[in-house]
């Protein structure tokens, strides 16, 4: 998909994000007293403009959610249960989340343990920078990270999406795929590696295997407590050319889609259920990946 305009400061982007953080507050993930991501980790997650995300943080704290002072980050000042009134979700819709604050979450312990089943690992490489920067900066310290990544077999299969809209058997949108597997890929690889070899996390093991399918959703197991598991949505657009020409193209829509959270204890099996898909395709069905250096 197409990244957001970071220059833009239009309503609708601001109130994304407050809304964003509002709902995280109501579930407890930022808690009273502690401190919201950064302004700089917020530009990244959301591709948007400082002042963009100005503008949603000062939404919060007319609603006396927030509170801040020069050069820090928002702390939290409201409870779960003030947020939750001030903007009421029925009972019958189901939690819906974003991976960045799950993630850096996540990076709060010292054994950290990340197993992925994607289509390209754009999202995953995209909010992972936040938490090497707080690695890098001493903001935390952790032990070890293991990143497990299983991806589509990029070169073995031809995958059902992304393909051309007029012609199908276009390579054009396929080899663009391809390209941007390995990227987002060897830029995962890269950036968590470097952590092992500046010093900064002892222990550091990546791998990345292909299986021979298209997923038709995405799913991350972080710390082997919590699932997020989003399903890709598949529309026609127009990216920017490829090899000089227009294609319009039939692509999921990925980075920006809708997560459901599920946490041990209280949803165990299915937390439990996800694990178990994830570790028998890992071991009976995917194969390593080649994606070079």
């Amino acid at each position: 998909m197409a990244p957001r305009d970071a220059g833009s400061t239009d309503s609708r982007k601001f109130q994304v994000i407050a809304d964003d953080l509002r709902t995280e507050i109501a579930d407890g993930i930022h808690r009273v007293g502690r401190q919201l991501p950064s302004q700089r980790e917020l530009q990244a997650t959301y591709g948007v403009s400082r002042e963009t995300v100005g503008r949603a943080l000062e939404v919060l704290r007319a609603e006396g959610l927030i509170s801040s002072s020069r050069g820090r980050p928002a702390t939290v000042t409201e409870g779960p249960g003030a947020a939750a009134a001030a903007h009421p979700v029925p009972s019958a819709q189901p939690a819906q989340v974003t991976l960045q604050p799950r993630l850096r979450a996540a990076f709060e312990a010292e054994e950290i343990t990340m197993d992925v089943l994607s289509l390209t690992s754009e999202t995953m490489a995209q909010h992972l920078g936040a938490q090497v920067a707080r690695i890098s900066d001493g903001e935390i310290r952790p032990q070890s990270i293991v990143l497990r990544l299983m991806l589509p077999d990029i070169t073995g299969i031809r995958l059902a999406f992304p393909r051309g809209v007029e012609d199908p058997d276009d390579d054009r949108p396929r080899k663009r795929h391809r390209d941007m597997v390995i990227n987002h890929a060897r830029s995962l690889r890269h950036s968590l590696l470097r952590l092992r070899h500046q010093g900064l996390v002892p222990e550091v093991s990546v791998q990345i295997r292909t299986v021979p399918f298209t997923p038709p959703l995405k799913l991350y197991l972080l710390n082997k407590d919590q699932l997020l598991e989003g399903y890709y949505t598949l529309e026609q657009w127009t990216p920017e050319p490829i090899d000089g020409v227009e294609v319009t193209i039939l692509d999921s829509l990925g980075v920006g889609a809708t997560l459901f959270p599920y946490t041990k204890p209280g949803q165990a099996l299915k937390v439990e259920a996800a694990q178990k898909f994830f570790d028998s395709y890992w071991d009976q069905l995917a194969q390593d990946a080649d994606f070079g250096d």
